[in-house]
């Protein structure tokens, strides 16, 4: 997917350069640390509890609006989060759209939608954004059923390094529309 460029700058953008230029324009700093003058085990604990990082997903079953109808009120809830950062969405089904989040009750200023380009690896850009903790949640859409160990050990790394949470759906069996 490719966007224009201001008349400064000569050549398409690229959406790996508009996803840069919305981290730079957020001033994310990146996730605080805790400064603790407690022995150092004490304050990795301190640390580590700070900021709540993990995996987890949601499985959905049925049509592609209801799907999206239950996971809404999730969305929402993620979104009007105070934890600093984005709430990033990677790869969503087409029907998700700044219209629809706004529909949905969703703040759109707060959320990135990230889509992968053709032939990119879904699962490295989901490590890789959450190694970044620019967001406070990565929310993907993979349903690669036979590496789901691999691939819920790697985004439960990925998030713990970012300090940040990855939350994967699943849509199995969504009907067509």
């Amino acid at each position: 997917m490719q966007y224009s460029r201001h008349p400064h700058h000569p050549g398409p953008l690229v959406q790996a350069e508009l996803f840069h230029n919305a981290l730079m324009a957020s001033r994310y700093a990146g996730p605080a640390k805790v400064v603790s003058a407690k022995k150092p085990a004490e304050a990795a604990t301190v640390e580590s509890a700070a900021v709540e990082t993990g995996f987890s997903e949601i499985a959905l079953n049925g049509a592609p609006g209801q799907c999206l109808q239950w996971l809404a009120p999730v969305l929402r809830d993620l979104s009007q989060a105070q934890a600093p950062g984005w709430l990033t969405l990677l790869d969503p089904p087409e029907a998700v759209s700044h219209h629809w989040l706004r529909n949905a009750g969703l703040d759109p200023e707060r959320i990135l939608i990230v889509r992968a380009k053709r032939g990119m690896d879904s699962l490295e850009l989901c490590c890789e954004l959450l190694r970044l903790g620019c967001s406070h949640t990565v929310v993907s859409w993979m349903s690669d059923e036979g590496q789901q160990v691999v691939t819920n050990n790697r985004l439960t790394r990925a998030a713990r390094d970012g300090q940040c949470r990855s939350l994967n759906i699943r849509l199995g069996m969504c009907l067509a529309a």
